[in-house]
């Protein structure tokens, strides 16, 4: 499963989105991403976006985006549409090809992020 922090910019997502562009006859450049929570509060959180594409193969796409104005934690449902504009934040705009991609991510706040162990391995001793 994917995780996410809330309220913060700029988080790698990595994704396999290529495979999706076989079932659209429109090729297309960007990537549009909702993020909705779960339970469909009153609280709106909703969140679209262009996401910024670092690096795209047939296997991973490497995408930049934000989670900035979701406060929530707890589990959300994301959609990734491809489409022909680099502005549009409609699903049902005509410049939208198609859904590339649907599941499920995990916002945390920061407080429960990870912590890295601090282990110490020895040296191997090989003896002959």
């Amino acid at each position: 499963m994917i995780t996410l922090l809330t309220n913060t910019a700029a988080q790698s997502l990595l994704l396999s989105l290529d495979e999706g562009r076989q079932y659209f006859n429109t090729p297309f450049n960007y990537y549009l991403i909702t993020l909705q929570h779960e339970e469909n509060s009153i609280a709106g959180n909703y969140l679209a976006q262009v996401a910024t594409v670092v690096s795209e193969s047939q296997r991973v796409t490497q995408l930049t985006i934000t989670t900035v104005g979701l406060l929530l934690p707890g589990r959300y449902r994301y959609y990734v549409y491809g489409q022909i504009n680099n502005s549009n934040l409609d699903p049902n705009n005509i410049t939208v090809v198609g859904m590339v991609e649907q599941g499920w991510v995990v916002l945390t706040d920061q407080s429960a992020g990870y912590t890295l162990p601090n282990i110490t391995i020895d040296n191997d001793f090989i003896y002959g």
